[in-house]
């Protein structure tokens, strides 16, 4: 619910009494609850049922699904759904074959567009009639798959009507993952409200991560909503304590580096960053605490501390400040 919602953005993003009086508006009204557990059981994908020799010996009968998904991949997809949605919830269309928990992971990876994974999510709350739970692991996958499809509303979706799917967010990383889907190109109110799925499930706050501040900093100080900036007001002063307790790096590099999962929050980070500091610098505003991190990560040589608060008291166009800074020499 959306007062759910509302009391977890003021648990987790500490404002004065007349922002959060105006923050509500920010809220859709996303139906949320605290997540509910539920025993995991890990069954077979199919029964292991002896084979007879009459198997062998019938002739082979022309699969209906062939014709009308002629592309192999989408067709092993629509099997793999169509035989997890007979064999599980209350009353099951088939009780012969029992379903692997696995077989989610499997469904995520086979779907090509964003229909698939609606597809998939009308048959999630039959997982949970059948008293199955997902795994992190699943929320991971489920979270990156709507992202790659340009859907992360749907994940969004799912894990704040937790009640009807049983889908539960029970990861940081794929709570993070939410947030990078949804600050870029999304209106920020669906980003304030997955920010307040953090505290929904339990997991560490927001503002206790320097990627997931940035990314909520970035959407907020780029929405024109004034709410949305009194909040980002709180949040910049988080940020800053952040960046000055994480270590400085230097961007990933390489196809193969930048496509691993592991290296992510680094890229998100940075780009986070770079985008906060253009938004600032279209607003006529100096970002020098962003930029002094990121030139220590790259290894790059600052000027003298009179230039910057000079530069940065005096600097009223969108010029930007002192870029031509030398690399340190090895």
């Amino acid at each position: 619910m959306a007062s759910i919602i509302l009391r977890t953005a003021k648990r987790h993003f500490p404002l004065q009494p007349s922002c959060l009086a105006q923050c509500s508006v920010l809220v859709r009204q996303i139906h949320v609850s605290p997540p509910a557990t539920s025993p995991r059981v890990d069954d077979d994908l199919f029964s292991d049922e002896p084979e007879t020799r009459d198997q062998f010996q019938k002739a082979p009968q022309t699969n209906p699904l062939s014709s009308k998904f002629p592309n192999p991949r989408e067709r092993k997809f629509n099997e793999l759904l169509q035989f997890v949605s007979d064999r599980t919830g209350q009353v099951k269309v088939v009780k012969a074959g029992q379903v692997r928990s696995t077989v989610w992971l499997r469904l995520f990876q086979l779907a090509t567009k964003a229909e698939h994974l609606e597809s998939v999510v009308e048959i999630i709350p039959k997982w949970r009639e059948s008293g199955k739970s997902f795994s992190a692991l699943e929320a991971e996958m489920f979270v990156r798959r709507c992202e790659e499809l340009k859907c992360p509303l749907l994940a969004l979706k799912v894990f704040g009507d937790h009640p009807k799917y049983g889908f539960s967010l029970s990861s940081f990383f794929a709570a993070r993952n939410l947030l990078h889907s949804l600050y870029g190109e999304y209106p920020v109110e669906n980003t304030i409200a997955a920010a307040s799925l953090f505290g929904v499930y339990k997991l560490p706050s927001v503002t206790s991560d320097p990627v997931c501040s940035a990314m909520l900093y970035a959407a907020c100080i780029r929405s024109k909503n004034k709410n949305a900036a009194l909040l980002g007001r709180d949040l910049r002063l988080r940020l800053k304590e952040l960046l000055e307790k994480t270590k400085p790096f230097a961007e990933p590099k390489g196809s193969m580096v930048r496509a691993l999962y592991s290296t992510k929050p680094n890229i998100w980070l940075l780009e986070a960053l770079r985008d906060i500091k253009e938004t600032k610098r279209e607003q006529g505003r100096g970002t020098w605490w962003i930029t002094e991190w990121i030139w220590k990560g790259e290894g790059r040589e600052l000027p003298p501390l009179p230039e910057r608060r000079y530069q940065a008291k005096f600097w009223t166009g969108p010029q930007r400040p002192v870029e031509d800074a030398q690399s340190i020499p090895a």
